[in-house]
């Protein structure tokens, strides 16, 4: 036995001990240090900026310091009206590069009877692996939620999409809303069937704070029960008072314990996002909410 090394990893334990138990925001940033080490922002925040002008709004986000992007817009292979090699060299050029993106896992997607996904879902994935990106994340959930066995078949066929999505260099995953953790089936709900059934080594959850938080799920619980199966975060606050999101900081949502507990399952990968924008600019927001990041997580 090695005793040097189990003094230092005794100390090391005791330290870190004694740090999760302080709830100071310094103490809190000191913990939360150096696990930002991507930061993204999801492009639905400003969906209709994007829709005007593409490139001029690329340019503001570039500005606001993002490095990182995750869009959520791909129709007829297209980005944003764009080729992916060319949305691709769009935000290479501002000094941004795109880390994952939203593209729904649909039913035309899936054959059934072959039990693989479809040419269709191929494209998406080639296009996705030329755009550079390490993550693919299915934003809906196609199959109907209030039939169990739809509900196991889908899940399933999301571990078939991951063993795919390995082909391309991609990890597929799914972002949560609010009735995975509503709807409930054999006792459970479907979030619960969710993290019991996908198999962490092909496919990942985007755990999304806000959808969770509308549903009065604990983020933190989850991702410290499940670590395994997070390698993502949607970071977005609940508006006090309202169903809907908010600049982060002023919402009710206490970021000390999610944030700890992500980086215990070592999630590196944050993606900001906010949908309503109270009374101000969608650019004004997203720039907010990652100063807010730095200011008080060191990010």
């Amino acid at each position: 036995m090695n005793h040097s090394s189990s003094r230092r990893d005794f100390l090391r334990q005791s330290s870190l001990a004694a740090l999760a138990l302080t709830t100071g925001p310094e103490l809190l940033a000191a913990r939360a240090k150096g696990q930002f080490e991507h930061v993204s922002v999801q492009l639905y925040s400003v969906r209709e900026d994007m829709n005007k002008d593409a490139m001029g709004t690329l340019k503001q986000v570039a500005a606001a310091g993002y490095k990182e992007v995750e869009p959520a817009s791909y129709v007829n292979g297209k980005v944003y009206g764009m080729t992916p090699t060319d949305f691709r060299k769009a935000c290479n050029d501002l000094g941004m590069n795109i880390t994952s993106s939203h593209v729904t896992f649909q039913k035309q997607d899936w054959d059934a009877d072959k039990k693989q996904v479809s040419d269709r879902w191929k494209k998406v994935m080639e296009d996705s692996a030329a755009m550079g990106q390490k993550y693919l994340i299915s934003a809906g959930f196609a199959a109907d939620k209030k039939d169990f066995d739809a509900v196991k078949r889908w899940l399933e066929a999301f571990n078939v999409a991951g063993e795919a999505a390995k082909g391309y260099g991609l990890k597929f995953g799914f972002h949560n809303h609010t009735d995975e953790f509503t709807s409930m089936h054999a006792g459970k709900s479907i979030f619960q069937h969710m993290v019991e059934t996908l198999d962490p080594k092909l496919c990942t959850i985007q755990f999304d704070t806000c959808n969770a938080k509308l549903a009065n799920a604990d983020a933190a619980y989850w991702i410290s029960k499940y670590p395994k199966n997070f390698e993502m975060m949607h970071v977005k606050d609940k508006a006090k008072g309202k169903d809907e999101s908010a600049t982060m900081g002023t919402g009710e949502i206490d970021f000390g314990p999610v944030f700890a507990a992500a980086k215990k399952a070592g999630i590196k990968y944050y993606v900001m996002e906010q949908e309503s924008y109270d009374g101000t600019t969608p650019i004004a927001c997203i720039k907010d909410n990652l100063a807010w990041l730095k200011r008080n997580y060191k990010a």
